[in-house]
Formats: C-alpha cells, sequence, structure tokens
C-alpha cells in the first residue's frame, strides 16, 4: 500500500493529467485523492485512437499469454470499444 501513496503522491507533484495504474485498491487511493487513473488497457484504446498502433487486439493477446490475467469480458469491452470484434480468438 505504501507504494501506491507513493505513486499518488507523485501524480500529484508532477501534476501528470493520469496515474497509470491496474491495482484495484491503488485505484481507490488515487481516487480519494482526485487523482484521475488509466489502466493499462486504457493506453491501448488512446494508442489506438491517435493513430499510435492500428489495432489493439494482437498486443491484448501479449498481455494475455502472460502472467497478467484479463477476464473475458474484459476483453470483449475491449475489442468491443476499440471496433475490434472479433469473435474469434
Amino acid at each position: 500500500m505504501r507504494v501506491k501513496r507513493r505513486q499518488c503522491y507523485f501524480d500529484k507533484q508532477i501534476s501528470a493529467d493520469k496515474l497509470l495504474i491496474d491495482d484495484r485498491r491503488g485505484r481507490k487511493v488515487a481516487k480519494i485523492n482526485h487523482i484521475s487513473t488509466i489502466g493499462s488497457l486504457g493506453v491501448l484504446l488512446a494508442a489506438k485512437e491517435k493513430g499510435f498502433v492500428t489495432e489493439v487486439s494482437p498486443l491484448l493477446r501479449k498481455i494475455e499469454n502472460s502472467d497478467i490475467y484479463l477476464s473475458p469480458k474484459l476483453i470483449a469491452t475491449v475489442l468491443e470499444l476499440a471496433g475490434e470484434n472479433h469473435h474469434d480468438k
């Protein structure tokens, strides 16, 4: 929990637009401190929106094949938001 508080403190010090954090507890701490957050998948969606990547699907698959758990519902939501409603995996 100490690291999460330090992240929030650092965010306030540099006046960042958003704090990059995926941890649910850390997001709660940030919210209490009125700090906007964005998760890794939000960064992927923003990257596609700004034209830095053409598809989030291959990047999602890389995350999915790592030790990071993404629920099927979350993956489907991200693909839908990205306009990549692929029904195959």
